[in-house]
């Protein structure tokens, strides 16, 4: 906690015969985050484009793979695959496995397709037949009317108004029938005579005449029942085939799921292989382990290659190491939080972590301004049901979807929590201060006091930044260049100077000539920061530049600092106003609920405005709170000492299932 895990630097050297073996050995662990092949040195030479046409073609085979899945309706859930992975074999014959499921399958899904097409197209034909059976008309007098020329068919439905457009040289009609998937059914009329004109614009319209087979005769009141007919044998041999396809899906799933963990655990492999380096019949594995997994992974090689292999171990602070991965411990209390923190950046990985600290900040400043007994009990009992699924939430792809709303609901949870605590201590129980006595002060009437309050937590914040920075940079190495820094010993020793000055202006007392005295000293070592801090890490030139641009430069970086203490500190007042809108906006609910007349029309009046009243201030204000409280970590806090330039630590890892022996699943068939 407050600093990632420490990590090392593991070079793994293994023969050609036991790699394989070795990368999947690691996998299972999921404890080394590979370093990119790139970085390797020598032994980034003798990689080729071998696994990268691997991963290529396993991702290919996984498309599909889906693709069948989708085709006989199979969901997808994981399956155990069979058998010993071989990323090297197993392309090969699943390639020629998942040839012959396509072949199997692909006339079954022909004729489904084909058989979905035809009833589409006779739907259409008897949506038209349905608009024309009021006529005493055979459709062959319609098919050859002698003045008059009339064609049906389909179209995408944007290209209607430009058609209309393309025929304003002619007399026509055109009659939009029915409006599907973004096509439309139209019968144009023109006079035979502009035919040409008009099967010219509806071919470049993209129309899809819709014609009757010449063995359908009669009027279309006629035709209509032949064609229903039609349309009946086809849903018939529709429902026989879907029947055949959920057969087949039955008898194929556990195949196709087990191929499809197969195909991603072994595109694992590749992918981990192709960031291995390769020298002859010797393979590099380099990544960055967990120091307290070390040996745990050393143990775990050895034995999988029988000892043929060298373990070596380094220090992450070696000269020319690559960036270390950042990998949190906290405790399970404050991981929900860690969310929030990546969101602006992760930790680097000397830099110190602040989760723990934005975990107990976070909760305490929204629950300041967010201070209600009611509300906040409403938030974190609402929060709690929607972490838990039990409130209808709209569902998000990806792996890590389920991890990013249980994190975010159980903030908001302990945020609930907080403003109930803060709800207590003014005695505000859904905007009623009436109902419990305040154990500390009602935000209406206590607003001065309110206030001091605000800055002073927000003046503690401030300084634990400060020290948190002094902290980092001495874990960085660079305690030197933090001595002079605006946030580092002299701007904490400023900082401390100037507050003391304003509060003793403040108590009427004024302060003495050698506080200003100090003050001065310590800007003045803020203003010439560079050339002091130089001097002291005994580089030279100590100035570099001319004295002009130095000093306009530090001028305004003094002027800038100057600013940003007392914006700094100013900005937590908005922890006492906040607390102070919430209060006045409770109150005026309650006045315009108390506007509404007497008896029963007034009551359920009276009671709708309170209850939509709170609905909207437990939303609206309570997602303003939120923001506002987010602004004050990352511009006020995390400014002062957290860059978030770190990168995740991500384990080569394999897909949730594991391939067990073929054995035992024939063995568990035979049980079943």
């Amino acid at each position: 906690m407050f600093v990632p895990a420490e990590m090392s630097e593991v070079d793994i050297f293994v023969f050609e015969n036991d790699v394989e073996e070795v990368a999947q050995t690691i996998a299972r662990l999921g404890v080394m985050h590979l370093l990119n092949v790139n970085a390797l040195g020598k032994w980034a030479e003798g990689v080729g484009t071998e696994w990268s046409g691997r991963i290529s073609a396993y991702s290919n085979q996984e498309r599909r793979v889906k693709e069948l899945l989708d085709q006989l309706g199979i969901e997808e859930t994981f399956h155990p695959c069979e058998g010993r992975l071989n990323p090297r074999e197993d392309l090969a014959e699943t390639e020629r496995e998942l040839q012959e499921l396509e072949e199997k399958t692909r006339d079954l899904r022909e004729r489904e397709a084909e058989l979905r097409r035809q009833l589409e197209r006779w739907e259409l034909v008897a949506k038209s037949m349905e608009i024309l059976a009021p006529l005493p008309l055979s459709i062959s007098d319609l098919q050859n009317l002698e003045y008059l020329h009339m064609v049906a068919g389909t179209m995408p439905a944007e290209n209607l108004a430009r058609l209309e457009a393309s025929l304003f040289r002619i007399p026509y009609t055109i009659v939009p029938v029915h409006r599907y998937n973004g096509r439309v059914l139209v019968f144009a009329f023109c006079a035979q005579e502009h035919a040409p004109i008009l099967d010219r614009a509806l071919e470049s319209a993209f129309l899809d005449p819709l014609a009757l087979p010449e063995e359908f005769s009669g009027t279309a009141q006629e035709v209509l029942q032949q064609v229903q007919k039609r349309i009946q044998e086809l849903r018939q041999k529709l429902e026989e085939t879907e029947k055949e396809r959920q057969a087949l899906a039955k008898q194929l799933a556990p195949r196709l799921l087990s191929m499809l963990t197969r195909i991603r655990r072994n595109r694992a492999i590749a992918e981990a292989m192709a960031h291995f380096g390769h020298r002859g019949r010797v393979y590099l594995i380099a990544g960055w382990v967990p120091k307290d997994r070390v040996e745990e992974l050393r143990e775990a090689v050895e034995t999988v290659t029988e000892g043929r292999v060298t373990f070596e171990e380094n220090s992450p602070y070696a000269p020319g190491q690559a960036q270390v991965p950042t990998l949190l411990r906290n405790l399970k209390i404050f991981r929900p939080v860690e969310s929030l923190v990546a969101t602006y950046g992760i930790p680097g990985y000397r830099e110190i972590d602040p989760t723990p600290l934005v975990g107990i900040t976070f909760v305490l400043m929204f629950g300041i301004m967010f201070g209600d007994l009611g509300h906040g009990l409403v938030l974190a009992f609402l929060s709690a049901l929607w972490t838990l699924g039990l409130i209808p939430r709209r569902k998000k792809r990806g792996p890590s979807g389920n991890g990013d709303i249980s994190s975010l609901g159980a903030i908001l949870t302990a945020c609930g929590l907080s403003s109930s605590v803060f709800g207590v201590l003014y005695g505000s129980v859904f905007g009623m201060e009436n109902v419990i006595p305040h154990l500390w002060l009602k935000p209406m009437k206590d607003i001065p006091t309110l206030l001091e309050a605000s800055v002073a937590f927000g003046i503690v914040i401030l300084n634990i930044g400060f020290i948190l920075n002094l902290i980092t940079a001495a874990r960085e190495n660079r305690f030197v260049e933090a001595i002079f820094d605006r946030n580092g010993l002299a701007g904490l020793l400023l900082y401390w100077t100037l507050l003391i000055i304003v509060g003793l202006i403040a108590s009427g007392k004024g302060a003495p000539g050698w506080l200003w005295g100090l003050s001065l000293l310590l800007m003045t070592a803020l203003f010439m920061a560079r050339p002091l801090t130089n001097l002291l890490k005994k580089r030279k030139p100590l100035l570099e530049g001319s004295v002009t641009e130095f000093a306009i430069e530090a001028f305004f970086e003094l002027f800038e600092t100057l600013i940003s203490y007392i914006s700094n500190t100013l900005s937590y007042v908005r922890l006492g106003a906040f607390a102070v809108a919430h209060a006045g906006l409770s109150t005026v609910v309650f006045l315009f609920a108390d506007a509404v007349g007497d008896g029963l029309t007034g009551t359920i009046l009276r009671a709708l405005i309170l209850i939509f009243g709170n609905i909207l201030i437990i939303g609206f204000e309570g997602l303003i709170v939120a923001i506002q409280t987010m602004r004050l970590e990352y511009y006020e806090l995390f400014g002062k000492f957290f860059k978030g330039e770190g990168i995740p630590f991500k384990p080569l890892t394999l897909p949730e299932m594991e391939c067990i022996p073929r054995q035992s699943v024939k063995e568990r068939s035979s049980v079943s």
